[in-house]
């Protein structure tokens, strides 16, 4: 009997020019299951044959001409490596919020997965951040505190570098990991349904949850073994409704604040996300929400838009910023084109500039999400 799995995998080798993957077509092992309709991109295809992450069969012939059984073991890559470390999460996730006794496994599992994390965030932060930044919507509050945490873990690399003086020890930042990865853990506990396009909360009600979460946040923390004071505090203190937050507090307030006004919730087709995050985020200085130390330094993490955005340009060019400043100056992020000046897209992700030397003008940010998943797979953006 045939596998209509090993069947599902097959497609022609024309089919593989100028297509696109999407992550959808990834199974829970990390294989690429190539769906009819389905293709990827010339570039990518290439760099996963020259890694030899592709099995081809040329012998099997048909009408249709020759196929190829492509089996991209994606944890080979930093893509595969991230997709794999967002399942584990989001199934962590699912089962500490049904969880009613503690297990050692929790613990366990937040340790590995903070392992994996710190790893691609060494390997190349400004990828981690620009797939977290495009992930799935639909799952948002789920990815959300990754995004959190990978940006947390380069917000504490710099601090160390600016203040070495008063640095913060590898042991103070697995705690502080613990407190991003699990501190909305609360909130989906409380109201799964709370980000819902069918349901709208009150004002009231949002503030009522904003007070109320962290304690549900940190009676499940205590489930998964982790009753440290330094997590416990940070759980507490991380929005806005705490007054008189520590520092350690405001470590995880800064990402989690920036997360919030510049990371997507269910952009409908056609609408804009916020042009500038960058000055919202700077308005909440004069708020006293924030520490300005680190908010300064947070900015220059990504720059005048997230790493991911997608920008267009009066030209009608689209680029995706791919890496943030690379200097003082906060427009010195990289981009690469996507298309070109008829705005059609390219075959394959085009050149790099840097957007404080072009004479492009901007005009604000693309519906990224739509056109990233109908255009180019994230991971294939970040083509050498």
């Amino acid at each position: 009997m045939n596998n209509p799995l090993f069947d599902q995998r097959k497609v022609k080798s024309n089919d593989i020019v100028n297509g696109l993957a999407r992550r959808d077509i990834f199974d829970s092992k990390g294989t690429l299951l190539v769906k009819e309709g389905t293709r990827i991109s010339e570039v990518h295809y290439q760099r996963m044959r020259e890694e030899g992450l592709i099995q081809e069969d040329l012998h099997k012939k048909s009408d249709q001409g020759n196929k190829l059984d492509i089996n991209f073991v994606s944890s080979h890559s930093l893509h595969g490596r991230l997709d794999n470390i967002i399942l584990k999460f989001m199934h962590l996730q699912k089962n500490l919020i049904e969880a009613t006794r503690s297990d050692e496994q929790f613990r366990q599992q937040l340790d590995d997965i903070i392992t994996r994390l710190l790893e691609l965030c060494d390997e190349n932060i400004f990828q981690v951040l620009g797939e977290l930044y495009l992930a799935d919507l639909s799952n948002y509050n789920f990815i959300k505190p990754l995004y959190v945490s990978a940006s947390l873990t380069e917000l504490i690399k710099r601090y160390n570098d600016y203040k070495p003086e008063d640095s913060i020890d590898a042991k103070k930042r697995h705690h502080l990991l613990y407190a991003a990865l699990l501190y909305n853990i609360g909130l989906l506990k409380l109201e799964r349904n709370i980000y819902s396009e069918s349901r709208q909360l009150s004002p009231e009600e949002k503030q009522v949850l904003r007070v109320n979460y962290p304690t549900e946040s940190i009676r499940l923390l205590k489930l998964a073994g982790i009753e440290d004071g330094l997590t416990v505090e940070v759980v507490k203190q991380h929005n806005v409704a705490a007054s008189n937050p520590s520092f350690a507090a405001l470590l995880l307030r800064t990402p989690f604040i920036y997360s919030g006004i510049a990371m997507p919730q269910f952009i409908h087709r056609n609408q804009q996300n916020l042009c500038n995050p960058c000055r919202e985020f700077a308005i909440m200085f004069t708020k006293k929400k924030l520490d300005p130390i680190l908010g300064g330094l947070f900015l220059k993490i990504n720059g005048l838009v997230p790493v991911g955005s997608i920008m267009q340009f009066d030209s009608r060019e689209k680029a995706i910023v791919i890496e943030g400043p690379g200097s003082d100056n906060i427009s010195s992020s990289r981009l690469r084109i996507l298309t070109n000046k008829t705005g059609m897209q390219l075959s394959r992700p085009g050149d790099t500039f840097f957007l404080h030397k072009t004479l492009l003008k901007q005009k604000g940010l693309a519906d990224h999400h739509q056109f990233a998943w109908n255009k180019f797979a994230p991971f294939v953006m970040w083509e050498r």
